[in-house]
């Protein structure tokens, strides 16, 4: 869970960063000003909201010069997008098991089905979803990607665990996709509505084995 408390210290006036040839970060220091900017911008935005949040805000936050956020992002929709991304992108990563292949085939999904519920109905993930909802007509097209983003990577954890070690074929990503429409897209809906996480997750849960059953028994995936 991400801390949304913006402590003390990282309100201090924005240190400058040391450039390199160009004007640019050294090579060495790029991915870390990427993800400071990132983790700055995740706990402005989950704290502030997009409208109460700004890009000076966030390069202070996260020490780093303002040229800094917009040599990556055009625009403060653009930076929000990149947050869900790479919340998303982190938890499914964090919670990925690898598929092994001496687990049985029914095994394997079970565990990747309740990997996504848990990662995708969490609070931070809902959160950051509903601020791209309410800001639909400042996103445009962003605010559409979001849900479609986190049922994607929902899909592409399910299929890896079908596939297991080799490659996700077409009918594991199908099936993989049958599964997430089944369980998480209903709990995903009525967790950008408001209701309970705790319920939604346990609910999805208690039908993840049936789904998954049901799958299997529409013969496209050998067991």
């Amino acid at each position: 869970m991400i801390d949304i408390v913006v402590g003390k210290d990282t309100m201090n006036e924005a240190q400058p960063e040391k450039r390199g040839a160009g004007g640019r970060p050294p090579g060495s220091r790029k991915g870390d000003v990427d993800a400071r900017l990132l983790d700055a911008a995740t706990r402005l935005f989950l704290s502030l909201g997009f409208e109460g949040t700004s890009c000076d805000q966030v390069a202070q936050e996260a020490r780093a010069g303002k040229a800094s956020i917009y040599a990556r992002y055009a625009n403060k929709a653009a930076l929000l997008a990149a947050v869900v991304d790479n919340k998303f992108k982190g938890l499914f990563d964090a919670g990925r098991d690898g598929g092994a292949d001496d687990v049985p085939l029914r095994e394997r999904i079970l565990r990747a089905g309740e990997a996504v519920i848990a990662n995708a109905l969490q609070a931070d993930a809902v959160a950051l979803l509903r601020l791209m909802v309410s800001e639909a007509p400042r996103l445009h097209a962003h605010a559409l990607d979001a849900e479609r983003m986190l049922l994607a990577i929902g899909v592409r954890h399910v299929a890896q665990a079908i596939a297991g070690s080799d490659a996700a074929t077409d009918d594991a990503s199908a099936a993989a996709a049958d599964l997430i429409d089944r369980v998480l897209a209903p709990a995903l809906l009525r967790a950008l509505l408001g209701a309970d996480l705790a319920t939604l997750r346990a609910a999805a849960s208690g039908k993840l084995a049936a789904a998954v059953d049901a799958v299997l028994a529409a013969g496209a995936l050998k067991a």
